[in-house]
């Protein structure tokens, strides 16, 4: 009972089941506890959790053929998982993120294991750079939307970039404000940056942090405010042009809608349905006819042509979450507005890079991914260069990941326990008691 909830619920859980025992007795008991001997695996994965976000980290180990974990290091320091890997020799495959300092700790404690690179971490390592370079493109994503919107018969509303005039908005004002002093420290990072000055310094002088200096290097064009929403497939969105086409001829009835659209194979609820015509409904309300006019109008009569703003615009996010879905995931107008980004010029080659690298990874193809870093290092891609780079730097443990059949999977699986026993006893769990109730109820 112990091992399972922690001191508190247990001994709330043992008055009802008649030992009436305090908090500190249970925990007492649980550090009497030992841990079992560790057997050294031949699979051993690797990864980091927090004991307080952004302060303090620890590393798991995991057993990749039994998917147990074996031990909880007190720091993520390549120096103590070398120390720990060098007291159990034996060790063939370690798996691990693309962390450096691991890849560090595993080289020093375990020279002859073979290191594996996550298919995971690296996909979403692409989406990062992928996401990157499409910032300094939003207004083409912009536009690329509206054309995928007026393809459909919605009428988009252009809203102007703010201007400074007497009946701007407080509010307008202020973006404007701010978007201004962002553009201005930007072009005098890039300013002192060539003239030789250190990151460190250039941070220091303009008053920002080094992490910000280091953002506004890597974007060759200055990074527009992107909107942090992703885009959700939804089960109505096959249907959504037929709702769209039958509202603006007037019918809206929407449990009528709904029965037509369930005829054509549509298996989702009726509020789903509800939510969405509430939302045309709400688009451009219609001011109510004089009553001298509804003898001559037959029912509702047609609605004139929707004007609805999208809910969630195309940001360099959502367009890269765009990209790196699998095809048969995609509906027909995510694929449409997908093949429209393809078309454009400027995001052509950057896609074209992504697609590719997601080729390799998903098909394990390791045969070509010499040519793909040399197709990416000789683009004019600043982003894919550099991640072409970072590849390069770990190419064995990226090649051995499309070759090898292990994953980093069960090890996110246990650190997703971890963080769930860091929260049933609010943070204040030491390592040896946060070990004990992660180890043993695995056994």
């Amino acid at each position: 009972m112990g091992l399972e909830l922690g001191g508190s619920a247990t001994a709330r859980l043992s008055y009802q089941v008649g030992y009436g025992y305090s908090r500190n007795t249970f925990l007492r008991l649980l550090a009497s506890l030992s841990l079992p001997n560790i057997v050294t695996p031949k699979i051993l994965g690797v990864d980091d959790f927090a004991f307080r976000r952004g302060h303090h980290y620890g590393t798991i180990l995991v057993d990749l053929e039994t998917n147990h974990p074996i031990a909880l290091l007190p720091d993520r320091t390549a120096e103590t998982l070398a120390t720990w890997l060098e007291g159990h020799p034996g060790i063939e495959i370690l798996s691990r993120d693309r962390s450096k300092t691991y890849k560090r700790g595993m080289t020093q404690g375990a020279p002859d294991a073979i290191q594996v690179a996550d298919r995971f971490h690296l996909l979403h390592n692409l989406e990062e750079t992928l996401e990157k370079a499409l910032k300094g493109h939003s207004k083409i994503l912009k536009q690329v939307e509206q054309d995928q919107l007026q393809a459909e018969g919605v009428m988009v509303s252009n809203v102007s970039e703010p201007q400074r005039s007497d009946t701007q908005t407080a509010q307008q004002r202020k973006t404007a404000q701010k978007r201004a002093e962002r553009l201005d420290n930007y072009e005098q990072v890039h300013s002192l940056r060539k003239q030789g000055y250190k990151i460190k310094d250039i941070a220091y002088h303009l008053g920002m942090g080094k992490r910000t200096v280091y953002t506004y290097l890597s974007h060759e064009t200055f990074p527009e405010w992107q909107s942090s929403s992703r885009q959700c497939s939804s089960m109505l969105d096959p249907y959504k042009s037929y709702l769209i086409e039958k509202w603006g001829r007037g019918r809206q009835h929407t449990k009528q809608l709904f029965k037509e659209i369930q005829q054509q194979g549509y298996s989702g609820t009726y509020k789903t349905v509800a939510r969405y015509t509430h939302t045309l409904r709400s688009a451009q309300p219609q001011p109510l006819p004089h009553p001298d006019s509804l003898k001559e109008l037959p029912g509702r009569g047609p609605a004139p042509k929707m004007t609805i703003k999208p809910q969630k615009p195309l940001s360099a996010r959502r367009a890269a979450w765009l990209v790196l879905q699998r095809p048969d995931r995609l509906t027909d107008t995510q694929k449409t507005l997908l093949e429209r980004l393809t078309q454009r010029v400027e995001l052509s080659e950057t896609i074209r890079l992504t697609q590719g690298f997601i080729d390799l990874v998903r098909q394990r193809l390791p045969k070509q991914l010499d040519s793909w870093l040399e197709n990416a290092k000789n683009s004019t891609i600043k982003t894919f260069q550099s991640f072409a780079k970072g590849i390069e730097d770990d190419y064995d443990a990226v090649k051995a990941g499309m070759i090898l059949d292990v994953s980093n999977g069960p090890v996110e699986g246990q650190n997703n326990r971890l963080k769930m026993l860091k929260r049933q006893m609010f943070g204040r769990a030491g390592l040896d008691l946060l070990a004990k109730r992660l180890i043993l109820t695995n056994k």
